[in-house]
């Protein structure tokens, strides 16, 4: 019998043959009598590694990796494959050691270059970032994404020249690339450039990866045109804050079709179930719509094609549902502020998040202050409201009892602003795009105060100037 035909061959054979297959089960097995028969059999435990990837058993994976990287020391491509379990597990510092040993033994090897570049994003050391996707250009100057990741670092850098090079580039090689129109959008709505951004804005239904897909309704796409009889679908999109900040559009539109209808998420129903220009509101898309058109909501800015100039700002735009006061009496003049100070955690890497340990400068106000985060978990010294906040519009009651709203980029500050009421605004030193790159006041809000963060991650002077303003 040849080598060829030898049985643990033959298993790892029927192994890779199964896993090709995406026949798992089978694949595991085959691989595992090969490694009974043979345990030093090199790409026995390469093929099993690739099976544990496939059902996303990291750990798994990696000790797979592990025990072949045992056999053939001087392989990048195994501590590559080490370094992305790692990554996949979460723990990208851990990810980093096997990729520099790639590294020392291919300096020429551009996907762990870049692989580098990524764990030292999630760990927030942009500058080594921005050097690794520099490595990862050079060696791959005509791939477009290695441009468009080198612009995205750049970009949350503040370097925002050499971000529009990249981007530029990126698109050149790659026109069709959906990412690099995302990123391009980005670049220009940052620097207030909204006409000239929202064409690529239309692009996110393309994006990878993207959670709300470009639903098929089977009735055309509203474009703006008047329909005095005819009825919109409006469906929501993104987060619970990105609907809020486009329901601004709604006196609009109701100047120009007959009957608005809207698809949001259920947590906003009470909130919105009285707005004058709604006159259906639902939170699952119906499977026969009565509408004659639809519209994604993020897309009203540019059917309307809106300018810094141009957005309807006028607020309040949304009210609060009636009902009893929530909040303890005042206590003499002592003001009420709530807090919002965490996102919703759906973000992979959450800058926008202030650290608990910020928080407790801001008790040297002499203010009452309340915590309007609906998970709960108030710090020490704020009221935790979190049984309250059952909705939207439960928040909402609670607002409009606070003579200010202090949030970071959140839903709670744009529900604050369309309530109109005082809001102050805690940015990351990379912004979302609605926020632009510079100043102090806000184009969608009015009533809203921006406080910038100076140098990325650190939050503790941005947090004495709000203490600052709240003692002055």
């Amino acid at each position: 019998m040849s080598g060829q035909d030898s049985p643990t061959l033959i298993q790892l054979q029927d192994g890779r043959h199964c896993r090709e297959r995406g026949e798992l089960a089978q694949a595991e097995a085959h691989l595992c009598a090969a490694l009974e028969a043979e345990p030093a059999l090199l790409p026995a435990h390469l093929e099993l590694g690739l099976v544990k990837q496939m059902r996303e058993d990291w750990l798994a994976a990696r000790e797979c990796f592990e025990a072949a990287h045992a056999l053939d020391s001087a392989n990048p491509q195994i501590l590559n494959a080490i370094g992305y379990c790692w990554q996949r597990e979460g723990k990208f510092r851990k990810a980093l050691a096997p990729w520099r040993q790639a590294i020392k033994l291919d300096a020429n090897y551009a996907q762990v270059w870049q692989n580098l570049a990524l764990a030292h994003e999630h760990l927030n050391e942009l500058a080594e970032a921005i050097e690794c996707h520099q490595q990862a250009v050079v060696l791959q100057p005509e791939d477009a994404n290695a441009h468009r990741l080198l612009g995205m670092a750049q970009l949350d850098f503040g370097l925002h020249d050499a971000a529009r090079k990249c981007n530029a580039r990126a698109l050149e090689l790659a026109p069709e690339d959906p990412e690099a129109h995302w990123q391009r959008f980005f670049l220009r709505a940052l620097e207030g450039d909204f006409p000239g951004a929202w064409a690529d804005y239309e692009w996110r239904f393309q994006l990878p990866g993207r959670t709300t897909p470009d639903v098929d309704f089977k009735i055309p796409r509203w474009t703006g045109q008047s329909a005095p009889e005819g009825t919109l679908l409006l469906h929501a999109e993104q987060g619970f804050g990105d609907t809020l900040q486009m329901l601004r559009y709604l006196p609009r539109i109701a100047m120009r079709v007959g009957r608005v209808q809207l698809c949001a998420p259920r947590a906003l129903l009470p909130l919105l179930e009285n707005v004058p220009s709604l006159d259906e509101v639902f939170s699952r898309v119906p499977q026969s719509p009565t509408a004659n058109f639809h519209l994604p909501l993020m897309s009203l800015p540019g059917v309307f094609g809106d300018s810094l100039e141009t957005f309807p700002c006028e607020t309040p735009y949304l009210k609060a549902p009636p009902g009893d006061p929530v909040l303890p009496p005042k206590q003499g003049n002592r003001q009420r502020v709530g807090l919002a100070w965490r996102g919703s955690g759906a973000q992979p890497l959450d800058r926008r998040s202030l650290p608990a340990e910020a928080l407790a400068v801001l008790r040297e106000a002499e203010v009452d202050w309340f915590s309007l985060q609906p998970e709960g978990g108030a710090p020490e010294g704020f009221t935790d409201l979190s049984a309250r906040l059952t909705d939207f519009g439960a928040t909402a009651r609670v607002m409009d009892e606070l003579d200010l709203v202090v949030s970071v980029d959140t839903a709670a500050a744009h529900l604050a602003g369309a309530l109109g009421r005082p809001t102050w605004v805690l940015l990351s030193f990379a912004p979302d795009w609605r926020w632009l790159w510079t100043g102090d006041s806000s184009p969608w809000y009015p009533e809203a105060r921006l406080f910038r963060q100076e140098q990325n991650e650190d939050w503790r002077p941005l947090i004495r100037r709000v203490l600052q303003a709240l003692q002055s």
